[in-house]
């Protein structure tokens, strides 16, 4: 049952994650104008939706693995339909202008006594044309029960792909943006709440009844050759260049006073728990886990280079999957990562706090991959079109996206998978 209750969390958590980076692309699409068709909080079947007098659609479903933010035309492999019909009444009217004129050239004094009535047929005609091209495209729309979609100053609005490209690409980045800045703010939470994990010394190891170290039980480490451990500096990363017979500075938390205390790393004669002798390398001493550094000032001033430091951490992990370098049994998809938070969450309710700013990092730089489907890839199609000045085939760029989720859906499918049979 506990199981159960850390598997609903860990879906809580991946639900949050996302729910954050399409709320990016809402927020930075409706500062820029943009029109949004639907707001979505998972896949699947509606379970409930709810549509705005602004047209805006919000909807809930079945499956809680993801969502999505979609906007007005976002797929079209046209201009808006509504845009185009007024074009082309504009137009006609033009041709009517010219008509009217032509006829009238040589005689001015019959244009004179008939422009105004002249005047009032062709507004009256224009006009017309317009009542019924909205009343056709409000009857459209209603057959279709969708709302005519119009902008602030009650003109069709503009779709996704007739707003400008600088425009689209702020909206595309924007859930990368507010993954990144949501990491920063639970990097805070994090070391603040829990700070940095820090060896603390249970038992001092001795040989012939002296201690390999003057290391006390109860001391805990917080600092190592002059550099305090914190989430920036953690123990293992500065102990990783320590070889045999080199002597280490400890900075030590003992009873609340800090002492220094040195140790060289050495052969230590052990038994284990057969009672059968072994050597080992290292400075003769047991430790557990303590946690050191949790307090605000620490947090404000590592949560943005912790951040950084994580995000730069995961690219390298995709560098080295994708080198093969990491085995994709390394990787986890949706169930697999659900399952894997629900286990570290169970072994020390620490770790949720430590998986925020993992995730959020997490897919934040995994959005950023220039992979089809991944808004990194949109991200390109989009400057190609800005730099060309053209817009992009829809139908090739749509076709190439629709292959690329495939792809990581089948990629998702396979390591999940894999995560349960290996």
């Amino acid at each position: 049952m506990q199981y159960f209750g850390y598997i609903l969390l860990s879906l809580v958590v991946l639900l949050l994650m996302v729910l954050i980076h399409e709320l990016g692309h809402y927020t930075t699409a409706k500062i820029l104008g943009f029109t949004i068709e639907e707001f979505s909080v998972g896949f699947g079947p509606k379970i409930f939706s709810k549509r705005r007098k602004n047209g805006e659609l919000f909807s809930l479903r079945v499956l809680p693995l993801g969502g999505f933010c979609s906007f007005l035309g976002e797929d079209d492999d046209e201009q808006d339909k509504s845009v185009k019909e007024q074009t082309q009444v504009n137009s006609s009217a033009a041709d009517v202008n010219a008509d009217e004129s032509a006829t009238t050239s040589g005689e001015k004094t019959s244009v004179e006594t008939q422009d105004k009535s002249h005047d009032d047929d062709l507004l009256s005609y224009v006009m017309k044309s317009k009542i019924d091209e909205d009343s056709a495209a409000r009857e459209t729309a209603k057959a279709l029960d969708k709302p005519v979609r119009l902008d602030k100053n009650g003109n069709p609005a503009l779709t996704f792909n007739q707003q400008k490209p600088w425009k689209r690409i702020i909206v595309l980045l924007g859930g990368v943006v507010f993954n990144f800045l949501s990491a920063i703010i639970f990097s805070l939470i994090y070391i603040w709440a829990v700070g940095c994990p820090a060896p603390q010394i249970v038992e001092v190891k001795s040989f012939d009844g002296v201690p390999y170290c003057d290391l006390q039980k109860g001391d805990i480490i917080v600092g190592v050759n002059g550099t305090n451990i914190s989430v920036m500096n953690p123990y293992n990363d500065l102990m990783s260049g320590i070889k045999e017979g080199q002597t280490v500075t400890f900075k030590v938390d003992r009873g609340g006073k800090i002492v220094t205390v040195e140790a060289t790393k050495q052969k230590i004669n052990d038994v284990d728990n057969e009672g059968k002798p072994y050597t080992y390398v290292g400075f003769g001493f047991v430790s557990s886990t303590e946690f050191v550094g949790g307090n605000a000032a620490n947090a404000f001033k590592y949560c943005v280079p912790y951040t950084f430091k994580l995000s730069w951490a995961i690219l390298g992990s995709f560098g080295q999957l994708i080198t093969g370098k990491m085995p994709i049994t390394s990787v986890s998809g949706p169930v697999g990562s659900v399952k894997l938070m629900a286990e570290i969450s169970i072994a020390n309710w620490r770790n949720i706090l430590i998986l925020l700013p993992l995730l959020a990092s997490n897919l934040a730089m995994f959005n950023l991959l220039p992979f089809p489907a991944l808004d990194g890839a949109r991200v390109i199609f989009t400057t190609v079109e800005w730099i060309r000045k053209k817009p992009n085939n829809r139908k090739v760029e749509g076709m190439i996206n629709f292959i690329g989720l495939a792809v990581l859906l089948l990629f998702v499918l396979i390591v999940d998978i894999l995560s349960f049979a290996l």
